[in-house]
């Protein structure tokens, strides 16, 4: 929902509390079903705002309000038993203030006079004053996406917590329709994926407003999309499928938040602090030249045996502690100012292989003829074939996937009168990773080598954010942001030569990213027919990338993009709401890029350095949403979006040519859904909440790989665009929460993914040389999360996840020859399940346990570029102290 001020006549009280969204709302992602029965409270005497957030929590009520009403008024507090109305009764004595408790889940708090004023009429409706609306409609941050006419979708804190993995990848897991590739083999990174299409800029991914995405070559075997985060450090993550006329994200954007001083302080205290350590289990020590898995026979005339490794088999036990984490964050809060500062640092080694499911296996198949291409075959006497998924033993260590970072934040923001506000923030990462290059780990017969050298990345952020929102100005609600980032990445030598004395050298990159925006929304009333909210504003992004030093001389035939992008755009969007139940949405967006290529032709190359591109055009937008009854929504939303070629596409390096005729792609979205949200379902005091959505993408010049032959004779990669991909499929989410018992089931399902080199030659298949060979996304996928909360101090649950099989096949081999450019990393249906526990030990410990992959099943990642399983059971444990 946009935020504005609306009269509701002849609203129903509790239709009026569901659309006080901008109001301080209390709703904790976890709160419950309301009974009448009393229980206990622990409200600290204090100020009114934050003793109304304690109550809220405790009671399991959503409290709606005016921002201005409980400014500046303290409480008396609150303990010992008493019913829920009671309770509120007795927080708001003598306050001045008063409350309707509109249902079994909601109240309304307003002030004395203005409630005689405000009292129902006798058929139950209600005439309220002005209230400011912003957010998602009175309900918490876990459920917006419930009421909120779009494909969005909220990672909580607690998610995250509960099933952080051993990558900052598996935070996704759950959410219908985005994933992250490249899990296992990313560098301690995340490259999102949003309805099969990622990586390039296609979906926006920020941290605090800034962003950190880089491209880095993985051989001919395509690129990785890395963006750093600390999952330790995060508050909360927001998800928009699709494009917005105000974000660069034509797929999507991913918002990511680090913690507030709102996350650390405690109701009724100026200052907090928050300190957490624990250890996981199944890792080792890398041991460099370890190898995995099985040697093949190499040749017909071999012996028809495959030899295992000596190493890699001795894995630990289930409790023996292998690896360990802790975090310490502080925090002060005051009327005037909030500051905040944090680290955490994370260390692991190479994790191990569940010993249930297809790990690679010998087998014996006769007489076979092998055909490496169309002119070249071989016949065997006896082909020993490998009869799991990849080149790994069940319960195997897996070479390259250790893991050490240290984070920081610091944060500062005051706050002014009239609505202002000035916020300084940075961030800093520090990572080694393993990371064997993709290109030498493609099939089940290549076996993996443990790395000696690391891949490293330091990033540093900083970000600048001016807010304005005056009480009294309708028309001025303002943010500005200004941001920062620097990322230096460092990988083991991969070609080429080590130069004299520095054995020890790591080629790379180092990349600057900048960027601005200034947005206002101003809420405009047309008398009768409601009023409008009004947003618009400018934004603006820079990415300048080169080798770092030495790095050319190293890296001899491997030379790294050099060359800087600039990208610019306004936009306009409005919602106008004239009737109860019908809400018009529209917008437009203007982008244009330039990028200049700076790689200098120090190599004899055929092809063309210095080029310049530059590019733009118009995305229109438009939605209309329908709430034909309480608790309802039927939308439907249209996009038309410009996505210019990114850094990585419009700047040369090896393997890879510019192409001056490149064209932006133009994203053409439907999205048609509907939101459900019920009480009182099976139960008094029980909910349940339904998303459905379908999607149609159809990408006209998408823009692809090529294997070519140029007009000279020789042969090479170029970028160039194909008529058009398309993505279709349905998503589904649903919640259902009664008392202490939550349960959440998500799924999607793809009804087509196609991709055509012309207009006449579509295929449900990804192309012989293009990235997207393994970003396409599982055919279907599902998982169920329930949790019991017993005694207000012990909650257990867990998750089941199903993920199937890919949604199409591989290779174009019509265009290109019988064989393909790029190696297909074909997973194999897999389901997981997850267990958790939590125990509040007292007000100031809570102790967390969780056990991943339980059943110990082997299986390998969707939309990795390398054949390697993921982590197999685990079991992990975690002391947190708050004060």
């Amino acid at each position: 929902m946009t935020s504005g001020h609306r009269n509701e006549r002849g609203a129903r009280l509790r239709l009026a509390a569901s659309l006080l969204a901008g109001a301080a709302l209390i709703a904790p992602a976890g709160a419950k079903a309301q009974t009448a029965s009393e229980r206990p409270f622990s409200v600290p005497a204090g100020r009114l705002g934050d003793a109304l957030a304690a109550f809220g929590r405790q009671a399991g009520l959503q409290l709606a309000y005016r921002p201005d009403l409980a400014a500046g008024k303290t409480t008396a507090g609150l303990s010992g038993p008493a019913t829920p109305d009671a309770g509120l009764r007795r927080l708001l004595a003598g306050t001045g203030l008063t409350y309707q408790l509109t249902s079994a889940r909601t109240a309304v708090i307003t002030a004395a006079a203005a409630a005689a004023d405000d009292a129902p009429n006798a058929d139950g409706s209600l005439v309220l004053s002005p209230i400011q609306v912003t957010g998602a409609g009175g309900v918490a941050p876990a459920d917006a996406p419930y009421v909120t006419p779009a494909p969005t979708a909220h990672i909580s804190r607690e998610t995250i917590e509960r099933f952080r993995g051993s990558s900052p990848a598996d935070i996704f897991r759950g959410t219908p329709g985005v994933m992250s590739g490249e899990a296992r083999n990313g560098a301690g990174s995340i490259d999102v994926n949003i309805r099969g299409m990622q990586g390039m800029g296609r979906v926006a991914v920020t941290v605090d407003g800034a962003e950190n995405a880089v491209t880095v070559y993985q051989g001919y075997q395509g690129v990785s999309n890395r963006t750093f985060v600390d999952p330790d450090l995060l508050a909360s993550v927001d998800i928009l499928k699709g494009a917005d006329v105000a974000s660069f994200g034509t797929a999507g954007t991913v918002s990511m938040r680090t913690l507030d001083a709102g996350d650390i302080v405690q109701e009724g205290r100026d200052y907090g602090v928050r300190v957490k350590g624990g250890f996981g289990t199944n890792t080792t020590k890398p041991k460099a030249g370890s190898v995995a898995g099985y040697a093949w026979p190499t040749s017909p005339v071999a012996a028809p045996v495959a030899t295992p490794s000596p190493d890699g088999m001795d894995r630990p036990g289930f409790l023996e502690p292998t690896n360990g984490s802790g975090s310490a964050v502080a925090a002060v809060r005051q009327e005037n100012y909030d500051l905040v500062a944090g680290f955490a640092y994370r260390k692991q080694g190479n994790y191990f292989a569940g010993e249930n499911g297809p790990g690679a296996k010998p087998v014996n198949v006769g007489p076979r003829r092998i055909c490496n291409s169309v002119n070249y075959c071989q016949d065997w006497p006896a082909y020993v074939e490998n009869g799991g998924i990849a080149n790994t033993r069940k319960g195997e260590e897996v070479l390259n996937t250790q893991l050490e970072t240290m984070s920081w934040i610091a944060k500062g923001t005051l706050r002014f009168g009239d609505g202002q506000s000035v916020q300084l923030g940075y961030t800093g990462f520090r990572g080694e990773a393993g990371d064997r290059i993709a290109s030498r780990l493609t099939s089940d017969r290549g076996q993996a080598v443990q790395q000696a050298q690391t891949s490293g990345s330091d990033l540093d952020t900083g970000t600048l954010r001016y807010r304005w929102n005056p009480d009294d100005n309708d028309l001025i609600n303002l943010k500005a942001n200004l941001w920062w980032s620097r990322l230096d990445l460092r990988n083991p030598l991969r070609t080429g030569f080590l130069p004299p004395k520095k054995g020890d050298f790591r080629a790379g990159s180092n990349t600057d990213m900048w960027g601005s925006e200034v947005t206002n929304t101003s809420v405009v009333p047309l008398s009768s027919f409601g009023s409008v909210d009004v947003t618009y504003g400018l934004s603006y992004r820079g990415e300048d990338t080169r080798p770092s030093p030495g790095t050319r001389d190293a890296e001899t035939w491997l030379d790294y993009r050099d060359g800087r992008r600039h990208e610019g755009a306004g936009f306009v969007k409005s919602a106008w709401k004239p009737l109860d139940w019908l809400t018009v949405n529209g917008g437009l967006r203007y982008s244009r890029f330039w990028s200049e290529d700076r790689n200098d032709p120090y190599l004899e190359r055929s092809y063309d350095y210095d080029a310049k591109l530059s590019d733009g055009g118009f995305s229109p937008s438009v939605g209309v949403t329908v709430e034909p009854i309480k608790g309802a929504q039927l939308f439907v939303n249209y996009s038309s979006a410009l996505r210019a070629p990114s850094i990585m596409e419009s700047v040369s390096a090896f393997t890879m040519q510019v192409n001056s005729a490149v064209k932006p792609e133009r994203s053409r979205n439907w999205e048609v859904g509907a939101n459900l949200v019920r009480d009182g379902v099976f139960a008094d005091g029980d909910r349940g909440m339904v998303k459905l959505s379908y999607f149609n993408w159809d990408v006209k010049d998408y823009i692809s790989r090529e294997w070519r032959q140029a007009p000279e004779g020789w042969w090479g990669m170029q970028i160039h665009n194909i008529d058009r991909a398309r993505f279709s499929g349905l998503e589904f989410s649903g919640k259902y929460e009664v008392h202490d018992f939550t349960a959440e089931l998500t799924a999607n399902y793809y009804l087509n993914v196609e991709f055509c080199r012309t207009a006449g030659a579509c295929e449900n298949k990804s192309l012989y040389a293009d990235y997207s060979t393994n970003q396409v996304p599982p055919e279907y996928s599902l998982s169920l999360t329930a949790s019991q909360k017993f005694w207000e101090t012990l909650t257990i649950g867990g998750r089941l996840s199903h993920v199937g099989p890919r949604a199409i096949g591989h290779g174009d081999a019509t265009a290109q020859g019988a064989s393909t450019f790029i190696a297909l990393v074909d997973w194999k249906p897999y389901t997981l399940v997850d267990v958790f526990a939590q125990y509040k030990i007292n007000t100031y410990l809570t102790a967390d346990f969780r056990i991943e992959n339980l059943t110990d099943k082997y299986y390998v990642d969707p939309l990795g570029l390398v054949l390697q399983p993921g982590p197999g059971r685990t079991f992990y444990a975690s002391m947190t102290a708050t004060f």
